[in-house]
């Protein structure tokens, strides 16, 4: 590395130390560009550490192949490798980060032979994941209004990590999303990013928004029941409102209402599943990075990304609107759900 670059790379390198004090003692915008060029770097520094190795494994291997079964392959000089390290990263991060700027609205139907209001279709608009703070701003706030606005949902769920920084910065955000009503209301509960943030403020911000707050709670709407339990983070900030177990949120529920769960992980017991019609989470944001999703995520969660139907219930993970690290996805594109309830015969 060029010694004149080695200040830089110490900047960036301890600035995440820094992110919290910008947040809430250094305006606008000057602390959003400090946070948000800090996570870029960071998300660059994700590829060039996976490609650094990735090339050193080649290398390796090759070396190996030569001296013992003289098998030659080519191998790239130093500086080569570290031209092609860099190369392949700002690709990479330039491509990530594009990903994240557009938003997918993903399409599901369910039918139920329970009573909807005596309507033949309900609408459910699911968002999560938004992480509505740091970097996470009017783009993100432009997108879900585009999707609210044009699909007409006769129901909203939130499904946690909504809110992810300063709330008195993003105030005219919580009164941007209090204007966009619902006939059946909007209801959400909390992630763990809104217990590292301060399960105060990130209440109270939710409610600004419009939203239901469900904290161990369930409620009737008649036709359809909705419950809702805090993200398991709240136990290490002693801020649980319990009960924080589905089981206990579920079993005083009326088993002939259209029974949804709303839990930020997707991670629920066996004997609970077929005792809730949907569950609605988040949490996992497809992986962020394929084939994370597909070759870790799946093996410790009951669902990792889309619907699925598990033993009679229904179960959809959201990918998120946003990010809480870096602003990169790598075919795991944000998206909200649609998911209309349908009556069947």
């Amino acid at each position: 590395m060029s010694r004149r670059f080695i200040p830089i790379f110490i900047f960036f390198y301890i600035s995440p130390l820094f992110w919290s004090y910008f947040d809430n003692h250094v305006s606008d915008p000057f602390s959003y560009y400090f946070i948000f060029s800090s996570l870029l770097w960071m998300g660059f520094m994700v590829y060039a550490g996976f490609f650094t190795l990735s090339t050193d494994l080649y290398s390796g291997i090759s070396f190996i192949l030569d001296k013992f079964l003289s098998i030659k392959l080519p191998r790239p000089k130093l500086k080569m490798k570290r031209f092609l390290v860099l190369i392949l990263s700002l690709i990479f991060s330039l491509y990530s980060y594009i990903e994240t700027l557009s938003l997918r609205v993903e399409r599901y139907e369910i039918g139920t032979n329970k009573p909807l209001f005596n309507k033949e279709r309900i609408k459910i608009l699911h968002i999560s994941d938004v992480h509505f703070g740091r970097i996470m701003r009017e783009d993100r706030l432009k997108l879900i209004q585009e999707v609210w606005l044009k699909e007409k949902p006769d129901i909203v769920f939130s499904t946690g990590d909504l809110v992810d920084g300063n709330i008195k910065k993003i105030e005219h955000i919580a009164q941007a999303l209090r204007e966009l009503s619902t006939p059946l209301g909007k209801y959400a509960v909390l992630g763990n990013h809104e217990f590292y943030r301060g399960v105060k403020n990130s209440v109270e911000f939710t409610e600004k928004a419009g939203f239901t707050v469900l904290r161990g709670r369930w409620v009737d709407l008649g036709s359809i029941a909705i419950a809702g339990v805090d993200d398991e983070a709240c136990r290490y900030f002693k801020a649980c409102v319990e009960p924080i177990e589905e089981e206990k949120a579920l079993k005083d529920i009326p088993q002939d209402r259209f029974i949804i769960l709303l839990k930020h992980r997707p991670k629920v017991k066996k004997e609970v599943v077929g005792r809730f019609d949907l569950m609605l989470s988040g949490h996992l944001h497809g992986g962020l990075y394929f084939p994370i999703g597909e070759l870790i995520l799946k093996r410790f969660y009951i669902a990792h990304q889309g619907l699925t139907k598990i033993d009679g219930s229904f179960v959809h993970v959201s990918k998120g609107v946003g990010t809480g690290g870096p602003p990169m996805r790598f075919f795991t594109p944000p998206d909200v759900a649609i998911i209309e309830i349908k009556k069947e015969e």
